[in-house]
């Protein structure tokens, strides 16, 4: 026996340890290799094994035989099936951060009552459990100390459960409620709980060493024990046949995945999923050592005179007589460990589904100039202070007579009544909200009635005593009520759920939480253009800190930034918001807030799914795929890489003009990635290819055939065909781009070829028929020099036989343009002023009366020589100065300027003139044989492409500037550079003042 105060300073100062443990694995002094270890992951699992399994489970094994091993045997089936049952709702769990029942459920079936009620109900269940605790820590305190009378018994158990009650409440609160963020698991919880899972293991399997040995004897003397009472034996043998002790696994079954505390540590607390599966052996490992003092401590209970009680505190009966302090203090810090571990984990737990389910929807946090963070918290700390104190209230309500065994199944029967709900989310897609109401009512008004308020002392209302398979005359009927509300819960949700009709929200939802299937998103349109437009929405539901911060977190898990546009991307941040809201406000909540903030523009574009979010998922899934599935995901992956390695390229667009598909070879031809632009709208490219698709896209053609486009100031040539999508319920647009612009160059290039063959043919013609009187006119000319002595008739016969010379070198040029595509390489190049062949082409314009009379205006230095040929560049000037004076107004001036360049021996001549100047896209063409921008009949197209050609022969460099910046912004200006005359001598010096 100890004093009171003794007993509270030991519970203190472990729990004291306990908070040192928590708080530094929090901040990492422990070392990472153990915190981080599987092993800590699966010791926090045992805070299944509640103060139950301390000291209730003794009196269960007496009452139900060898029953009492499914007790273990429940969490363990579940374990055994984790691949089909624990890790599908674990990564349901994960993907949405989804943190308790009710979150999971409400998600679902897509509806708050479905939360709320679920977070009531569960609340109600779990109220016996939080009894049971605190009841078996004030009867072990009420039995290790001394009491006077039975009055202060009474007040002594209430007063030491109220003391319990306030320190664990602190304890609780920081444990799991210190920080402003509940959405990450709280790793110096999981440590502390594994700590308190050792230390209770030790506790019991020291206790039970100590019964074995100490009562006993040993083994041995135990066995001899044994066979004095056959009756023992027979009575475990006999109870555990019974019926209901079968349907004992089912209801522990059931709360390996229901009770809150649980459903916390394997999803919410669980960072990785491979611990599951260390979980799958270890959890039952442990549960196995925790059982085998059980049997043993019953049968030294019996032994020492405890056999007419009802196995409850057996562990206590047996400290009584080993008359050890030490042990004990052991094992009542056991039982203090066990307690507090699933109190702590089970208030966490309803508390934040209380917080998420029915404070936050009829009370939603005021935005402050802060966060709503620290509105959350505090309700969640008042929450677990309440939730405790209505656990020490049912503690006072309940009769003492209650046995421990009683408010466990009572408990786990409640937690029972969300199996068939649960099962539903993974296995029966057609399961809707108005099944799962009906039946959890149901099944539910069946336990309160026929369990929780007995548990009273009142008496069981007659209509659950009419209940088939009920005989009062037995005894309790705890399982029999059990099964039947169960069975009543799962028919009738079944009934209901194929009689009503299922929302396509709830289809939707369903599809995604089926084993072995992707969410698929629906592509809609957001009411807004940018990522950061989304922090100014959600600022109005939730303030400007916490829409900031939740945004960069949404940002940064998907690698995004917030000048993201796309409409794809613009979604998964939408999606990735919501999700991880859910862990923060519940989904219910979350839904609404983002529905708000930052809702769709439309229905559904047609019906089709997301196909860039499948694909994405599918690509991080592809380890996970086993069976069909991986080969057909391999049968994806060939035609997709098949699609993507075309050498035409091809685009898928939607309704909305959403870029859902964007090969390699679109990327070569536009220049534009395939991660930049799938996803985004054609708004998203570059103007020249946004035009063109929009406007085929829009067309009534399927196809255009060498379709132009300007890219980056050259031409380019596309042929385009499109056709619709015939998969049923989608309705893009598949467009396949060809591009041409090589073929149609060679074309042109032969057509040049071919037309200069022409030109050959009629050149070759034309100098031969003009030949011929050309010579006569010259002959006559010459003859009349020998026949008069006139001076002008000399001057005009001296005129006639160099126009005569000149006409036979233009056809003798044209025939070599025509056949060379040059003028002879092998003429040789002279000196040639600049200034006296302009002066002699200006002369020669002049003569022509009937031409436009404009002002020729030479400003050529007298003294810049080039390396030439007199002849051609007279041609070359004579062909600029027509066009300019054909260009310009009447009355109009052609200048005609030239210097030397500064950084080179080079001659830069300028021809200027005053016209209305050449269109910008006209510019590259100037040059080209037979293009004209004059009027039918005033042009063969010829004149450029000779002065282009022999420019180029005699090394030199011509271009056009149209309009030039004069001041006026028209005009065109011809620009000639050719090598200065001292190249022919080789000894170029820096040019002259006066050349400059």
């Amino acid at each position: 026996m100890f004093e009171a105060n003794v007993l509270l300073l030991c519970a203190l100062a472990y729990l004291l340890t306990l908070f040192a443990i928590a708080y530094a694995s929090e901040h990492r002094w422990l070392p990472s290799k153990l915190i981080d270890h599987p092993a800590v992951y699966v010791l926090s699992l045992g805070v299944y094994a509640s103060a139950f399994a301390f000291y209730g489970v003794t009196g269960m094994a007496k009452a139900y035989g060898l029953g009492y091993l499914n007790y273990y045997l429940g969490i363990s089936a579940a374990l055994f099936l984790l691949p089909v049952v624990i890790t599908p709702l674990y990564h349901i769990c994960k993907n949405y951060q989804l943190h308790s029942l009710a979150d999971l459920l409400s998600f679902r079936y897509r509806s708050q009552w479905v939360g709320s009620l679920t977070t009531v109900f569960c609340s109600i269940a779990m109220w016996p459990l939080l009894a049971m605790q605190i009841q078996t820590v004030s009867d072990a305190t009420l039995l290790l100390t001394h009491s006077a009378s039975e009055t202060d018994s009474s007040t002594f158990r209430h007063l030491s459960a109220f003391m319990f009650c306030l320190i664990i409440s602190l304890f609780t609160i920081l444990f799991g409620s210190r920080n402003l963020s509940s959405r990450d698991s709280h790793q110096g919880l999981v440590v502390a709980l594994a700590f308190e899972s050792l230390v209770k293991l030790v506790a019991f399997i020291c206790l039970g060493a100590a019964a074995i040995f100490g009562i006993f004897g040993g083994f041995s003397d135990m066995q001899n024990w044994l066979q004095t009472q056959p009756e023992l034996i027979e009575k475990l043998r006999d109870a555990s046949q019974r019926d209901n002790a079968r349907m004992m696994l089912v209801l522990f079954f059931s709360a390996s995945l229901c009770m809150p505390h649980v459903f916390h540590m394997l999803f919410a607390e669980n960072p990785s999923g491979k611990k599951l599966y260390r979980a799958g052996w270890g959890l039952p490992l442990y549960l196995l050592l925790i059982s085998l003092p059980v049997l043993p401590l019953l049968w030294a209970s019996t032994a020492i005179g405890g056999g007419e009680s009802s196995g409850d505190y057996a562990a206590l009966h047996v400290l009584s007589a080993l008359d050890s302090p030490l042990l004990t203090l052991l094992v009542f810090i056991g039982g203090i460990s066990a307690a507090s571990g699933a109190i702590i984990v089970a208030t966490l737990a309803t508390a934040s589904m209380n917080l998420n389910h029915i404070v936050l929807p009829l009370h939603s946090p005021r935005r402050r100039p802060g966060d709503i963070y620290r509105q959350l918290l505090w309700s969640r700390q008042l929450l677990i202070f309440a939730t405790i104190m209505l656990g020490y209230l049912l503690y006072v309500l309940i009769p003492e007579r209650q046995v421990l065994s009683s408010l466990a199944v009572i408990s786990i029967a409640g937690c029972a009544q969300f199996l068939p709900g649960l099962l539903a989310v993974m296995y029966w897609p057609s399961a809707n909200r108005n099944g799962f109401i009906t039946g959890l009512l149901t099944g539910f008004s069946v336990w309160l009635l026929g369990l929780l308020i007995p548990a009273f002392g009142l008496e069981t209302p007659a209509l659950i005593l009419a209940l088939p398979g009920i005989d009062p005359s037995r005894g309790p009927q705890w399982m029999e009520i059990a099964t039947l509300s169960l069975g009543l819960n799962a028919f009738v949700m079944i009934l209901v759920s194929l009689l009503s009709e299922t929302s396509k929200e709830e289809q939707s939802t369903a599809e995604a939480c089926a084993i072995d299937d992707l969410n698929r998103p629906g592509r809609q349109a957001l009411t807004l253009k940018s990522a950061h437009e989304m922090r100014h929405r959600l600022a109005e539901s939730l303030g400007s800190a916490v829409a900031k911060e939740e945004l960069d977190r949404a940002l940064e898990e998907l690698q995004l930034d917030d000048n993201e546009t796309r409409p794809y991307a613009l979604r998964r941040i939408r999606d990735r918001i919501e999700v991880n809201l859910s862990a923060l406000l519940g989904p219910t909540i979350a839904r609404r807030v983002i529905d708000r903030s930052l809702p769709y523009a439309s229905n559904l574009m047609g019906e089709g799914e997301d196909i860039n979010y499948i694909e994405d998922r599918l690509e991080h899934y592809q380890a996970h795929l086993t069976g069909l599935a991986a080969d057909l995901d391999a049968l994806r992956r060939y035609h997709r890489q098949t699609l993507e390695d075309l050498p035409t390229g091809v685009c898928a667009l939607a309704a909305d003009q959403e870029i859902l598909l964007w090969n390699k070879s679109m990327v070569t031809i536009t220049g534009v990635a395939s991660g930049d632009i799938t996803g985004s709208s054609l708004s998203g490219l570059p103007t020249e290819w946004q035009t063109l698709l929009r406007d085929f896209s829009a067309s009534k053609d399927q196809h255009w055939s060498k379709a132009g486009i300007v890219v980056d100031g050259a031409p380019r040539w596309l042929n385009l065909h499109k056709t619709d999508s015939e998969l049923p319920g989608r309705d893009e647009l598949i467009i396949v781009v060809e591009d041409i612009t090589d073929t149609q160059l060679l074309e042109k290039e032969l057509g040049h070829q071919e037309r200069l063959a022409s030109i050959g043919r009629l050149a070759a013609g034309v100098a031969h028929e003009i030949g011929n009187p050309v010579t006569g006119i010259a002959s006559l000319a010459q003859n009349l020099r020998y026949e008069t002595d006139d001076p002008l008739l000399l001057e005009s016969a001296e005129q006639i036989v160099k126009q005569t010379q000149r006409i036979s070198s233009i056809v003798q040029s044209l025939v070599n343009f025509a056949h060379n595509g040059r003028e002879h390489p092998t003429r040789a190049k002279e000196a040639v002023a600049i200034r006296s062949c302009i002066a002699e082409a200006t002369q020669l314009l002049e003569l022509d009366r009937a031409a436009e009379q404009v002002r020729f205006v030479n400003q050529c230095p007298t003294d810049l020589d080039v390396a030439g040929d007199q002849q051609r560049l007279m041609q070359v000037f004579i062909n600029l100065l027509t066009n300019a004076r054909d260009a310009s107004p009447g009355g109009g001036q052609v200048t005609i300027d030239a210097n030397a360049d500064s950084d080179r021996p080079w001659a830069h001549i300028r021809i200027s003139d005053q016209g209305s100047g050449i269109d910008a896209e006209l510019i590259e063409q100037i040059f080209e044989p037979f293009f004209t921008t004059k009027e039918p009949g005033k042009g063969t197209g010829l004149g450029l492409a000779l002065v282009y050609r022999i420019i180029d022969d005699l090394g030199g460099e011509i271009s056009v500037e149209s309009p030039y910046n004069d001041g006026a912004e028209r005009g065109t200006r011809f620009h000639i550079r050719l090598p200065l005359a001292c190249h022919l001598s080789g000894d170029c010096a820096p040019p002259t003042p006066s050349q400059k």
